[in-house]
């Protein structure tokens, strides 16, 4: 489902281990530099800061909140030649938007700068061909679109990226072989970033999982009904007056607005009838999420309940 092969993938936890494992594994020195995003999850955040207190690295902030297309260029110029990392994510859990990853690696690699992409609310929501896109790893999990059980996830390194990075945690699945008094033979690529024993229950669920995305589903079938219910729900959305549709047209499953009230009062509101979205910061705002097997009608009746709320009915 990634386009790898798969000596390329190590079994992580979630995406935000993922994350972890590259971050905190990239051979830092004193005054390195780092770029993301102002649309970034903690997940990808919080890692950078431990690098920084860690090796007193500097992260720089690429404003691309209001155009996800300008990212490519915004990025180049803030790289320097003490950048090594550009941390970012492909969908936005913010804004929903889909940045343009592949011409984001493009830059990077001009520079020599490597490219780690937080896939959470990518994968299993849009094709995603991490050979296709050019990034040197990306991070996934199972439990959110891949409909799968918390616990599981997978990070993608390539082979070349891979060996640039030291191993952030070991562990028995680090390793191909040791000696006591010569230390650990690491296993080839990314899966040396493997640690121990994982949860054969959960991996059995997300296996099952895949299996019912890829062979009953359809994923081609998914894409393209999760596309085309974000687009109704940005369509929905646009007529109710108090909301403001934050959401860019190029967008996945996610759809966040703005509504003129509280929006943690809307947020109660909504799920007394039964209706689940959530809030993101920056902007304060609320986000929902339509899967595949939501429905139209669904989003209909979100739109309803929103008419006397979103302007402080």
């Amino acid at each position: 489902m990634l386009g790898c092969e798969p000596e390329e993938i190590a079994l992580t936890q979630n995406t935000t281990d993922g994350m972890n494992l590259v971050t905190l594994g990239v051979n830092w020195q004193p005054g390195d530099e780092a770029i993301t995003t102002n649309l970034e999850h903690p997940g990808a955040l919080f890692p950078l800061f431990a690098a920084r207190e860690r090796y007193n690295i500097t992260i720089r902030i690429a404003d691309v909140l209001n155009r996800p297309e300008e990212a490519p260029a915004v990025i180049e110029r803030l790289i320097t030649p003490r950048t090594k990392l550009i941390s970012l994510s492909h969908v936005s859990f913010i804004t929903g938007a889909v940045l343009p990853i592949r011409e984001i690696a493009e830059v990077a690699h001009r520079h020599g700068v490597l490219v780690l992409v937080d896939g959470a609310q990518s994968f299993g929501a849009i094709p995603v061909n991490v050979k296709e896109l050019g990034v040197d790893f990306y991070a996934v999990t199972g439990q959110k679109w891949l409909c799968g059980p918390e616990g599981v996830g997978a990070l993608y390194g390539s082979r070349t990226a891979a060996a640039q990075l030291r191993i952030t945690f070991a562990g028995y699945g680090t390793a191909q072989a040791y000696d006591m008094y010569a230390g650990l033979l690491p296993k080839g690529g990314v899966q040396k970033l493997e640690q121990g024993t994982v949860q054969p229950a959960n991996l059995a669920g997300q296996l099952a999982a895949c299996r019912w995305l890829t062979e009953e589903v359809g994923t081609d079938w998914a894409y393209a009904r999760i596309r085309r219910l974000a687009a109704t729900a940005r369509e929905l959305l646009a007529r109710v007056p108090g909301v403001t549709v934050v959401t860019p047209a190029e967008t996945a499953g996610l759809v966040t607005f703005q509504v003129e009230t509280d929006a943690e009062r809307v947020l109660k509101a909504l799920a007394q009838q039964r209706i689940i979205v959530r809030t993101v910061p920056h902007p304060r705002s609320l986000r929902l999420s339509a899967g595949f097997y939501n429905t139209e009608e669904e989003l209909e009746q979100l739109a309803e309940a929103l008419r006397p709320l979103a302007q402080g009915g």
